[in-house]
């Protein structure tokens, strides 16, 4: 498109001014090259979840959630005293004890966005190395269907979502 000039009349004279060019935006297949990680659509409605889990002194825990392969989840804990933690992931038909880490830390609460890179459960083991117990409180809202919590000398829990 050829860029048209505009004849200003103002009080003190005439001036020329150049139009500005239209704008071209990309177009949704060059935007989703570029940016391959930037949307996933999702066939189910998401899903959120509040729990309080409590660790007495000395105990570690694991609770995950089960993700298909882009599936995202946004999460937020925070605990009533310092605890370890990893985030890390068990893909689906993995060797026992196979895991991939994305976090591991030290503190009272972490906050994020986790895009499951593949399927399988997904979450935290967290480990209170104090004398005292410690509650942690979990807020997440995500593509997920199931939960898992693992503790030491207990069978593992899986709670199927609604």
């Amino acid at each position: 498109m050829k860029a048209a000039l505009l004849l200003l009349v103002a009080a003190g004279g005439a001036s020329l001014v150049a139009a500005q060019q239209p704008v071209q935006s990309p177009t949704q297949q060059e935007t989703l090259a570029k940016w391959p990680w930037s949307i996933s659509l999702q066939k189910t409605p998401f899903r959120q979840q509040r729990v309080q889990l409590t660790l007495a002194p000395k105990e570690g825990m694991e609770y995950k959630y089960r993700l298909e392969q882009g599936a995202g989840m946004l999460y937020a804990w925070i605990a009533t005293s310092d605890l370890y933690w990893e985030l890390h992931s068990q893909p689906d038909n993995a060797p026992r004890g196979y895991a991939e880490f994305f976090d591991t830390n030290q503190g009272t609460g972490s906050n994020g966005v986790y895009n499951a890179p593949f399927t399988g459960i997904h979450g935290w083991w967290w480990e209170n190395k104090s004398d005292r117990e410690v509650t942690i409180t979990l807020t997440t809202a995500g593509f997920y269907t199931e939960t898992h919590e693992f503790r030491k000398g207990v069978p593992v829990k899986i709670t199927p979502l609604p």
